[in-house]
């Protein structure tokens, strides 16, 4: 049988987190910047789990084969807000279902083990039309993707480029509805781990203190920038810390005037395989117990992650 997740870190193990879904889907040629009516950026990926199952499915088990212990499902933007702003909102259950099976079935193909982690994210941090902005709406929108999430199958829930501490404690609570491990991913805009909202990461930590928080993840942020982080978060947090980073997936701005553009290009620089497995090499030293890859990491950054921790049964 497989052991919780919260067990294994809890008896100290290291897990490896899977890499970037929505980059690597780019990576294969499927069309995931579908605009808005306000030229803006739709759904991201959450569209490619109907319009390209086989490929989204491909993803998660070139990952599995890298050897990740943790895939995630491709749900990030599958909300009805950001499902909305391309007029699909109300296929918020649909896209965030088929995610989890999507991931599933990878698991099973591949004769693995790993866990499923069924992944929310903010649907916007800048007021717009259409837009939830009020705890109110982001209370509403999670708990219904949370549970559609645990339903499908995911084995907890990661909440990822969480920026606020409004963000942390609303989608937390939704979250934790499920009975399922919540791990919070912070998104960070610079070293000192300034939040979008100009608040601080440590503040945001503080906030879920007495909320069922099963790990605290650096996300999104550079290497560098997780680098520096990272060890104020171990002060602040006692719990099991992970660490993914992006290593170079960013805005296009050609991308707003042609809209046959992808909204993101991918551009890893000095960012290898074996370079990003120094940066996380400092990780684990730093405590880390999850190590992964977020935006523009490719399976082979993960299977360069693998080498630094033990691979063991659940």
């Amino acid at each position: 049988m497989t052991q919780s997740i919260v067990a294994r870190l809890a008896g100290g193990k290291k897990l490896l987190l899977d890499g970037g879904t929505g980059s690597e889907l780019q990576r294969r040629g499927v069309n995931i910047s579908k605009r808005a009516a306000d030229g803006g950026l739709g759904a991201w990926s959450a569209t490619a789990n109907v319009d390209a199952p086989d490929v989204v499915r491909a993803v998660h088990e070139d990952y599995l084969r890298s050897g990740a212990d943790i895939i995630t499902t491709n749900s990030f933007w599958s909300n009805r807000t950001r499902l909305g702003r391309i007029g699909q909102a109300d296929r918020m259950e649909e896209y965030t279902r088929i995610s989890v099976e999507l991931a599933r079935e990878a698991v099973d193909a591949i004769g693995s083990d790993a866990y499923v982690a069924g992944s929310m994210a903010p649907p916007d941090g800048r007021p717009k039309p259409g837009n939830a902005v009020s705890s109110a709406d982001l209370a509403t929108e999670f708990t219904d993707q949370a549970a559609v999430l645990a339903e499908a199958g995911a084995d907890l829930i990661l909440l990822e480029y969480v920026s606020s501490i409004d963000e942390a404690t609303t989608l937390v609570t939704a979250a934790a509805k499920t009975g399922l491990p919540v791990f919070l991913g912070l998104k960070h805009f610079d070293g000192a781990g300034t939040l979008r909202s100009k608040e601080s990461a440590i503040g945001a930590v503080d906030a879920v203190a007495t909320l069922p928080v099963a790990a605290v993840l650096d996300m999104c942020s550079p290497p560098d920038e997780i680098t520096a982080v990272l060890p104020q978060l171990r002060s602040a947090f006692e719990g099991p810390l992970g660490a993914y980073a992006n290593i170079g997936y960013g805005q296009d701005p050609n991308a707003r005037g042609d809209t046959t553009k992808q909204w993101h290009r991918i551009d890893i620089g000095a960012n290898t395989p074996g370079r990003y497995a120094d940066y996380a090499r400092g990780w684990l030293a730093e405590g880390a117990q999850i190590i992964g890859g977020c935006c523009a990491s490719t399976p082979e950054h993960i299977a360069a992650l693998r080498a630094l921790i033990p691979t063991t049964g659940h």
